[in-house]
């Protein structure tokens, strides 16, 4: 490995691990407020979830100017002619693929979120809570570090390790320990494994470019917040079949997604 090559491989770790720092801070600080009134643990959650994504934006811009003083725009946010139509195909990609989840669990008996808890309020809150999770997690694991990791190695390896990583800091979800069983935490981790991959492929299909994969991971969880119970901590019937992220028919979901981003990209190309 070349002296290049080695300082790019000690960002790409260094970068991992910053997040995986961050994500560790913030279930402490959930933690430590356990035993907190209501509305002071509440506050106190909201600051640490918009922390959490300012601290990626802060890291981002700081690894940017290590490496050459480049900005954001240039890991896949650059404003093209097709900027609307991509994200046009995220978004009907990630609606769609959620909804085949959603369908499921409607005809076959799975847990869905009572339409009379479906208002105003849970919706603009859940706006606001997927836009910057879906921009920065997608700048970070798919603009930032999956490109580098394919400059150090090979674009299907990069794919993994990014897809791999993605699904491990998901950790927060299943902690402590015991909160679920542990068949549902290896199908979780699947399934965001899963998830990873087809985001990093919408990447790569769509030009290098970000705004497939923000409009899909946007849509895709804007319907598995408003539409399901949010497992673990609502009680739901058969959530390893079921739940979305949790059970299995996730996978048809994601699977479809991927194909009609594949299938909307190739149309707009032979319009060209």
């Amino acid at each position: 490995m070349v002296e290049n090559d080695g300082a790019a491989f000690l960002r790409a770790v260094g970068f991992a691990l910053f997040l995986l720092v961050v994500f560790i801070l913030s279930e402490v600080t959930s933690a430590l407020t356990v035993a907190m009134d209501s509305t002071t643990r509440a506050l106190i959650g909201t600051g640490v979830f918009f922390g959490t994504y300012l601290l990626m934006y802060v890291a981002l811009v700081a690894f940017l100017r290590w490496e050459n003083g480049g900005d954001i725009t240039g890991l896949g946010l650059q404003f093209e002619k097709n900027t609307t139509s991509h994200l046009i195909v995220g978004l009907v990609a990630g609606s769609i693929g959620a909804l085949l989840v959603y369908f499921f669990a409607m005809y076959f008996g799975g847990s869905l979120r009572p339409a009379a808890d479906i208002d105003a309020d849970l919706i603009a809150t859940e706006i606001m809570i997927t836009v910057p999770v879906a921009l920065f997690e997608e700048l970070s694991y798919r603009g930032y570090l999956m490109p580098r990791i394919e400059r150090l190695s090979s674009r299907t390896v990069a794919i993994l390790l990014t897809s791999i990583w993605f699904a491990v800091l998901h950790f927060g979800w299943w902690l402590p320990l015991g909160t679920v069983p542990w068949h549902l935490i290896l199908i979780f981790n699947f399934n965001l494994f899963l998830g990873g991959v087809v985001l990093g492929m919408s990447y790569y299909l769509s030009g290098n470019r970000l705004w497939v994969p923000i409009a899909f991971h946007f849509a895709w969880n804007m319907i598995a917040f408003i539409l399901f119970p949010v497992y673990p901590h609502d009680p739901v019937l058969m959530p390893e079949i079921f739940q979305i992220e949790w059970g299995i028919t996730t996978i048809p979901g994601f699977i479809l997604g991927l194909t009609l981003v594949w299938v909307l990209l190739q149309e707009i190309k032979n319009g060209k």
